[in-house]
């Protein structure tokens, strides 16, 4: 227990380290989000006006800011002192339609006291993978969901896009036409494992990564009574230009980011 907490800790610290850089690299939404993310977590969600939305894990605001420009009531949650602070500097798009909180997603009494039964819907943007343990989130999404209530959530593909991948470009003279294919090395997939990395490139600290296998990840949520009912897998549409010469844009059929929707069926006190 001592070992988690020291490591949950430290992950927050970082992020908290590195808010002020995120903050300026994201702004309202890079090309990732704009192009993959954004668009895939809206269309799972559906309609938000007049809802009540959990934005967990919200970083510098940029979806919770969307959210709240659709029409919905946002709380927007972060354990990340630095992330809050520039996301309430960045307003909200109408008065009150965000409010922002200082909160751990482990902290399962603090998630609870934000109010039971008292969201239609919740999100987490490329987050999970950077929270130490997903059990006390879900076990809390489980209690403050009102019924038929749907979390929707976004992570670096499991199987594609992990701190044990390499990326490779490959030249290939094929009949004449010299042609660039690129391909992802999968070093390990099935076994949890924490690792550390870069979310942007030049960022002030690696952060931790928590690898997690789809079927173990889903399964934290199947277990309090969650059932998935929309997936997609977004890809480039076309070749781009990226930091690197093995930038995600060029990889158009292999997906880099997973996002799904679950619902909340059953409430089992």
């Amino acid at each position: 227990m001592a070992e988690f907490q020291h490591l949950n800790q430290e992950a927050y610290r970082i992020w908290d380290a590195n808010a002020d850089f995120w903050n300026e690299r994201m702004g309202e939404g890079n090309v990732f989000h704009k192009q993959l993310i954004e668009p895939s977590q809206l269309r799972l969600l559906g309609p938000v006006a007049g809802e009540r939305v959990l934005d967990v894990a919200c970083g510098n605001g940029q979806f919770a800011r969307k959210l709240a420009e659709l029409g919905a009531t946002v709380v927007a949650i972060d354990a990340a002192e630095g992330m809050v602070r520039n996301a309430r500097a960045l307003g909200t798009p109408r008065p009150g339609g965000i409010e922002y909180h200082v909160v751990d997603a482990t902290d399962e009494p603090a998630l609870l006291a934000l109010g039971e039964r008292g969201f239609d819907a919740a999100v987490c943007t490329m987050a999970i993978m950077d929270i130490a343990s997903v059990g006390p989130l879900a076990r809390a999404l489980r209690r403050l969901l009102r019924p038929g209530g749907r979390l929707v959530f976004s992570v670096q593909h499991p199987c594609f896009n992990s701190p044990k991948i390499r990326m490779t470009a490959e030249v290939e003279d094929k009949d004449g036409d010299v042609v660039t294919g690129y391909s992802i090395i999968v070093g390990r997939y099935s076994a949890a494992y924490t690792a550390k990395g870069l979310a942007m490139i030049g960022q002030p600290e690696a952060q931790y990564y928590f690898h997690r296998s789809i079927s173990t990840l889903y399964g934290v949520f199947f277990g309090e009574g969650f059932v998935m009912d929309g997936v997609e897998e977004p890809c480039f549409s076309q070749p781009g230009t990226g930091s690197t010469a093995v930038s995600w844009a060029n990889f158009t059929d292999i997906p880099p980011v997973l996002v799904s929707r679950m619902r909340l069926l059953e409430v089992n006190e």
